[in-house]
């Protein structure tokens, strides 16, 4: 067996769980980029790299965490996202993940782009196949490239025949293995501009009619039926650098929201995958841990995932102390240091086969 083909098997220390592929031909050099960064960082730089959030407030100083959400009224105007961008990546010691929603249909964010007016409904892709999805994941790509947003938060890759999933035209559809193959292509299409594509909402939103961005939802599945919706996320193997977990809870997993499920997020990882909550700023969150907000992004740690997403600025007064939480759990429980070691090595990874560590 090649080197290369070695590397990709590589797992974990003690875990087995795999890791998230690098692809190009510099394999090895990426792989030892990753091993020396990693040598370097400092806990709480390993901590800053498992935060995704809003863009900080402070427009000057050095960026603290690993990865920025785009959203809302920033993704208005091509000149003041690439003003923004240019700025955050220049002040990270470590370049970052600029991640963003790009969804089309009603929940186009890219429209101001030229070319990217029309982007098309998950349901409309599927009416055109797989090469139609190929050809506008090389579209939305390269405009994202173009801004410098590196990471997609989609496809959506949730399997659905009614419920709002389908009936907000974001599902591929019913079928596993047509939702796969559309995502596969769709991702494809993506990473021909080094746009990585993570998938969402693992393991599956299903029919669900209530929105869990204002409910927490608790649904009745069997592990069974959780597996087969799962696989619309497994058929597109390695195409999808990760997965974003749901704010789903499955009575056959705990009835707790699927990103505080250490099961949930373990199987994820076993498929080579990065794991990133969904939004823990939402307060229906809460419901599940008696209303404790803390707790959320403490289970949420405690449960395996790699990034931990917050909409809301990492240094905004009003918001919760992420890395605080985590770092107070570490200095508890030090056995926890492998455990950031584990997410911050994927989270490395999925930003080498990015290419954004190659001029480190």
């Amino acid at each position: 067996m090649k080197r290369r083909e070695l590397l990709k098997l590589t797992a974990l220390a003690g875990t087995g769980l795999a890791l998230p592929r690098i692809a190009g031909a510099d394999d090895v050099d990426r792989l030892a980029t990753v091993e020396r960064l990693l040598g370097q960082l400092s806990l709480d730089e390993k901590i800053g790299q498992m935060m995704m959030s809003y863009p900080p407030l402070d427009k000057t100083g050095p960026v603290p965490i690993g990865s920025v959400i785009f959203v809302g009224n920033l993704l208005k105007s091509e000149s003041a996202v690439l003003e923004r961008i240019t700025s955050l990546q220049s002040r990270a010691r470590i370049p970052l993940l600029i991640a963003a929603d790009v969804e089309g249909g009603t929940l186009n964010k890219l429209s101001f782009l030229p070319g990217l007016e029309d982007v098309p409904s998950n349901r409309e892709l599927a009416r055109g196949g797989e090469e139609v999805a190929r050809q506008w994941g090389r579209k939305v790509g390269a405009g994202m490239r173009h801004l410098g947003i590196n990471m997609a938060l989609a496809p959506v890759l949730d399997v659905a025949a009614k419920g709002m999933m389908f009936e907000s035209g974001r599902s591929f559809g019913a079928d596993p293995s047509v939702a796969a193959a559309l995502g596969q292509a769709y991702s494809q299409g993506l990473a021909e501009s080094d746009v990585v594509a993570v998938g969402k909402h693992w393991p599956g939103y299903g029919d669900l009619e209530a929105n869990t961005d204002h409910h927490f939802v608790v649904t009745e599945r069997t592990t069974g039926e959780v597996d087969r919706q799962a696989q619309a996320f497994v058929g597109c193997g390695d195409a999808i650098v990760g997965v974003m977990l749901a704010n789903v809870g499955y009575d056959s997993y705990g009835s707790v929201p699927a990103i505080l499920s250490t099961d949930l997020v373990r199987s994820a990882h076993r498929q080579g995958w990065l794991t990133i909550t969904d939004d823990l700023a939402i307060d229906a969150l809460a419901e599940a841990t008696g209303g404790d907000k803390d707790e959320v992004v403490r289970r949420a740690f405690l449960a395996g995932n790699d990034i931990l997403l917050t909409t809301a600025p990492i240094d905004w007064d009003k918001a919760l102390d992420y890395r605080g939480i985590v770092k107070d759990l570490v200095a508890a429980r030090p056995e926890l240091v492998a455990r950031v070691d584990d997410s911050v090595h994927r989270i490395l990874r999925v930003k080498a086969r990015a290419g954004l560590l190659d001029a480190l």
